[in-house]
C-alpha cells in the first residue's frame, strides 16, 4: 500500500502481437473472452471493463475490442477482427504489483 502522497505509476506498453483467445460463445461466436495464453501461461479473463469497436479508414474491416482484467491484476486489451476471428493483444497495463 502506497503511503498518503506518494504517488504510484502505471507501466503501460504496446503489444500488437496474435493471442490465442478462449472465448464464449453463446449467441455468437467470439461473444466475450475468458481467458487467454500469455508467454506459455493462461490468464482468466475476470473483469471485463470495457467493450467497443473499431473500423478501419474505410470502414471494411471490423474489430471488437475488449480491456479486461486478468487474474494477475493487470489490464490488458484484446481484439478480434470479425470477420477472420483472429484475435491480437494490444496493450498491457502491469497494475498486479500495485493491487
Amino acid at each position: 500500500m502506497a503511503n498518503v502522497g506518494q504517488s504510484l505509476s502505471v507501466i503501460s506498453e504496446e503489444a500488437n502481437h496474435p493471442v490465442e483467445v478462449k472465448c464464449y460463445s453463446g449467441f455468437k461466436a467470439n461473444e466475450r473472452p475468458l481467458s487467454f495464453i500469455l508467454h506459455e501461461r493462461e490468464l482468466s479473463v475476470m473483469d471485463i471493463e470495457g467493450s467497443w469497436f473499431e473500423e478501419d479508414e474505410c470502414g471494411r474491416a471490423r474489430r471488437i475490442c475488449f480491456r479486461v482484467r486478468a487474474d494477475d491484476g493487470d489490464l490488458y486489451l484484446l481484439s478480434c477482427a470479425e470477420d477472420t476471428c483472429d484475435w491480437e493483444l494490444k496493450r498491457i497495463w502491469r497494475l498486479g504489483s500495485l493491487i
